[in-house]
C-alpha cells in the first residue's frame, strides 16, 4: 500500500510549486513543498520524499499485464451473469450479478481506455515509442504492419487465477433454479478471489497510480460481493 499512501497522504505540490530558484552551481531547483498535518504548515520536502515520488511516476509492465488480464477476466464475469435472468430462483442473485455488471462494465472501459492512452495510441503514433506495454525497448519489435509495434498481450486463461473453466461455463449454462444458484456463488466467488490475487499482484509490483486505484477498488469491491454471495445461500 506505501505506493497510494505517498500518492494520497503525503502528495507533494509538485504540480502546484512552479516556481524556480537557481542555486550557487547555476542549476535550477523547484520549490518543492510538502503538506502538513491538520493544523501544521506545509514545509519543503525531503530529497527522499522527491525522490519516492518520482519513483512512482510512469508505468510498467506489471501494470499493463494487469489491466490486459483484468479485462479479460472481468469479461467472463459478464459471461457468467448474462445467464442469470432466465436461470437463478433466488431474488438476491439477480441483484448480486447486476451489481457485478454495473461495476465490471465500466471497469472495462476504464481499462480499455487507459491502454489506448497510455500504450496503444503512444505506439501508434511513434513506431519507435520507447516504453510501449510498459517495457523498455529500443522499438525494433514490430508487428505484421512494419509501422506499427507489436506487443505481446495474448492471454491465457491459465495464468489467471479463478477463471472458470469451459466445463464449469457449460455446467452453468445448462443449471437452473437452485441448482443454477448455488453453482453461480461457487463458480463467481472462485473468480472474485482470484481477481482480488491478482489486484493485490498489481499493487505490490505496479507503478502507475491509476492503475493502482483501479486495483484497489476491485480489491474492495469483489471482497464485499464475496461475502454477499455467501449471505444470499445462507438465507435460503
Amino acid at each position: 500500500m506505501r505506493r497510494l499512501a505517498l500518492a494520497t497522504g503525503a502528495a507533494l505540490a509538485l504540480l502546484g510549486a512552479t516556481a524556480c530558484t537557481g542555486d550557487e552551481d547555476g542549476r535550477e531547483s523547484a520549490n518543492v513543498i510538502a503538506p502538513g498535518a491538520p493544523g501544521e504548515s506545509s514545509s519543503p520536502a525531503t530529497a527522499d520524499q522527491i525522490a519516492a515520488l518520482a519513483e512512482e511516476q510512469g508505468h510498467n509492465e506489471a501494470d499493463v499485464t494487469y489491466l490486459v488480464m483484468m479485462i479479460e477476466h472481468h469479461s467472463q464475469a459478464l459471461e457468467m451473469t448474462d445467464l442469470v435472468p432466465e436461470r437463478h430462483e433466488r431474488d438476491g442473485i439477480e441483484r448480486i450479478a447486476d451489481r457485478i455488471a454495473a461495476a465490471q462494465e465500466p471497469e472495462i472501459t476504464a481499462m480499455e481506455s487507459w491502454l489506448e492512452e497510455n500504450v496503444f495510441g503512444p505506439a501508434r503514433e511513434n513506431p519507435a515509442h520507447q516504453n510501449f506495454c510498459g517495457l523498455e525497448g529500443d522499438g525494433t519489435h514490430h508487428g505484421e504492419d512494419a509501422d506499427v509495434p507489436a506487443c505481446e498481450l495474448d492471454v491465457d486463461h491459465a495464468d489467471m487465477p479463478g477463471m472458470a473453466t469451459p466445463e464449469e461455463l457449460e455446467r452453468l449454462a445448462e443449471a437452473e433454479g437452485d441448482a443454477f444458484d448455488r453453482l453461480f456463488v461457487e463458480l463467481m466467488t472462485t473468480h472474485h478471489e482470484g481477481a482480488v490475487t491478482m489486484a493485490e499482484d498489481a499493487m505490490a509490483d505496479g507503478r502507475d497510480q491509476t492503475v493502482l486505484r483501479m486495483a484497489n477498488d476491485v480489491i474492495a469491491e469483489q471482497n464485499a460481493e464475496i461475502g454477499r454471495m455467501a449471505e444470499v445461500l445462507e438465507d435460503a
